[in-house]
């Protein structure tokens, strides 16, 4: 009983072995560790939109496991859309072969002969020790004439005093520590993309105390908000790039120049008409929120951001 026992165990390990060495040699070796690929940028405001014979913004952070060898981004059409001819883009970027980790900041121009639709863009970061990760996004190419209704802020600066106070897009997520006292002024400026027709840009200045958070046009309470601007467009034909602050390289010359709010004025910026600031909204030491509200009539869409910030009225 005991031998039979030992010769089925003995057997059991062959047969384990003899799987154990048919997988390495079929190549089934263990996987090794991958490169990471983080906060990547698809074009203005991530997007993920691409425009025929335009520039195009990407941006990622790489981590690799050994050492970086190449950097490979496809564009790809999508199984099942219809397209009107066949087209497919390749780049590949060696020049950070050799580095452990890296920012890769790229601007590059979506070729001329690109086909308008939806695609699949792919990136693959290829690792020195063997090992590849593949990251895939959504992504659409259109003309300049055909690019869709889809407001996104693009950029959002506030100032103190002239100076840079706040960046929304390279602090991301981390707001200002640092406040504002009476006397100081303050300047923000606004851009989006992709708007076209009608809209109107509500920047707002609400303390944290009265409990309002306006999230679209319709909910704006002049009563209980400091107007720092209000801006519209109209019969916009054309998708184009919106901004409080205007200015025309062509003539090198300011449009519009962002307006000044110094703390402590006795009136708001509202257009036509400026506000007093006083009652219920008047100016106090405490929390406040910067609170930006695009609305595109044309398309019904809204977009929003609110940045909390301090004020030392004392």
């Amino acid at each position: 009983m005991k031998t039979t026992k030992i010769i089925a165990a003995l057997l059991l390990f062959i047969t384990s072995f003899s799987a154990c060495k048919k997988n390495e040699l079929a190549g089934n070796a263990p996987d090794l560790p991958t490169p990471k690929l983080e906060n990547l940028e698809l074009g203005l405001g991530n997007a993920g939109i691409g425009v025929v014979g335009e520039d195009f913004h990407f941006e990622g952070d790489i981590l690799a496991v050994d050492k970086i060898d190449v950097v490979d981004v496809e564009i790809l059409q999508k199984p099942g859309e219809t397209y009107s001819k066949p087209w497919q883009h390749k780049i590949t970027w060696a020049q950070y072969k050799g580095l452990k980790n890296t920012n890769v900041h790229k601007h590059f121009k979506i070729p001329k002969e690109a086909v308008e639709g939806k695609y699949d863009l792919v990136v693959t970061v290829y690792d020195e020790n063997g090992s590849k990760l593949e990251v895939k996004r959504d992504f659409e190419i259109y003309s300049r004439a055909n690019l869709p209704i889809r407001p996104i802020i693009t950029g959002l600066y506030v100032h103190k005093n002239w100076k840079p106070f706040y960046d929304a897009h390279s602090d991301r997520d981390t707001y200002p520590t640092e406040k504002y006292k009476k006397g100081d002024t303050l300047q923000t400026q606004v851009s989006l993309s992709f708007v076209k027709g009608d809209g109107k840009l509500y920047v707002l200045l609400i303390k944290k105390s009265a409990n309002y958070n306006p999230k679209s046009i319709e909910e704006v309470d002049l009563s209980k908000a400091i107007v720092y601007d209000v801006l519209e467009h109209k019969n916009e034909i054309s998708t184009y790039d919106f901004s409080n602050s205007i200015f025309d390289f062509n003539s090198y010359t300011v449009i519009r120049k962002l307006p000044d709010l110094v703390i402590g004025a006795e009136k708001d910026n509202n257009s036509p008409n400026p506000n007093d600031i006083s009652g219920g909204k008047a100016w106090q030491t405490g929390e406040y929120n910067l609170v930006v509200i695009y609305k595109n009539f044309s398309s019904n869409l809204t977009v929003t951001r609110s940045i909390p910030f301090a004020i030392d009225y004392n």
